[in-house]
């Protein structure tokens, strides 16, 4: 078996989130500590960084052990932050994990079941997309300007250079939060659709305006939110969480098993949330609360021309 030194801890503990998904309550502590030449301490302390992401361990009479699925991640993008070196012995390791693409398809499964394997997406551990964050992340913490090259704007529907300063990186919600130097103000950007990060020997100029928002479960950044409760059908709740994947952590089941609820905070404009109910109305899709969501819906439907 790999000694933890041959592969380096993230890449044990990779290979510990194969084992246990593979075989749910397969292992006790000692058994994937002989698994993987470490000490049984080493387990426990790998088990611990599990549960500070949001992945939680349930346990049987047998102390053998599983992950409790659709539980929210917190902060899984600490896994997903590697140095190059760590980075190419990841990929061997990943690339070792499996023999057959049907094992390997069989992982992602396994992968989705414990949480939305397309939120994460398998580009996460591309180099492309890791490369990008890694010099995001070397602007922030040296603090310098940086230009986000082709990004793709819906917004304005344009493709254009963005000179800013990047301050709030969040891999897991695809979202940067920075200054943007020619428009003087705080700015919001999707990593997936920038290009390429070109680092700058400028170094910040606006820290004093360096705002961190909350990010709602659409990916739009605002303060300004309103908490909203729907109450979906089976159809409904499909659609949502394979569109929006984070708002599967506010879905709860109810006493009737053909309908969800949904209830969380979202931007007070609904960005994200209209689309999905006006695309999806008829899958019914109760407004519970508030007035004030209903209010909108009905103004953008008298908009519509066709």
């Amino acid at each position: 078996m790999p000694k933890d030194n041959e592969y380096g801890s993230k890449a044990r503990l990779l290979r510990i989130l194969q084992a246990i998904m593979e075989r749910p309550f397969g292992y006790t502590k000692k058994e994937l500590a002989d698994r993987y030449g470490v000490h049984p301490d080493t387990i426990a302390n790998d088990f611990e960084v599990f549960r500070e992401i949001g992945l939680e361990l349930d346990r049987d009479e047998r102390y053998r052990y599983a992950f409790v699925v659709n539980r929210p991640l917190k902060s899984l993008e600490r896994l997903l932050f590697f140095s190059e070196e760590e980075r190419t012995l990841i990929h061997q390791a990943i690339d070792n994990l499996m023999t057959t693409p049907e094992k390997r398809a069989q992982l992602k499964q396994k992968l989705h079941s414990l949480y939305d394997y397309s939120r994460l997406g398998y580009s996460w551990l591309r180099k492309p997309h890791l490369t990008k964050v890694d010099l995001l992340e070397q602007a922030r913490k040296e603090k310098r300007q940086v230009v986000l090259e082709g990004y793709r704007s819906s917004n304005s529907n344009t493709v254009a250079d963005r000179t800013v300063e990047p301050y709030h990186i969040s891999p897991s919600e695809d979202t940067l939060q920075s200054f943007d130097v020619e428009r003087c103000a705080p700015r919001h950007f999707r990593i997936s659709r920038i290009s390429r990060v070109r680092l700058l020997e400028t170094p910040w100029q606006y820290e004093g305006h360096h705002v961190i928002q909350r990010t709602d479960p659409f990916r739009i950044v605002s303060n300004d939110q309103i908490n909203v409760h729907l109450r979906l059908s089976v159809g409904a709740y499909n659609e949502l969480v394979e569109r929006y994947p984070l708002t599967r952590s506010y879905i709860e089941p109810t006493e009737n098993p053909a309908y969800f609820d949904f209830q969380c905070d979202v931007n007070r404009n609904f960005y994200g949330l209209t689309n999905f109910i006006l695309g999806f109305y008829h899958l019914d899709i109760q407004v519970i609360a508030p007035e004030e969501l209903l209010e909108h819906l009905r103004a953008e439907v008298e908009k519509m021309r066709f």
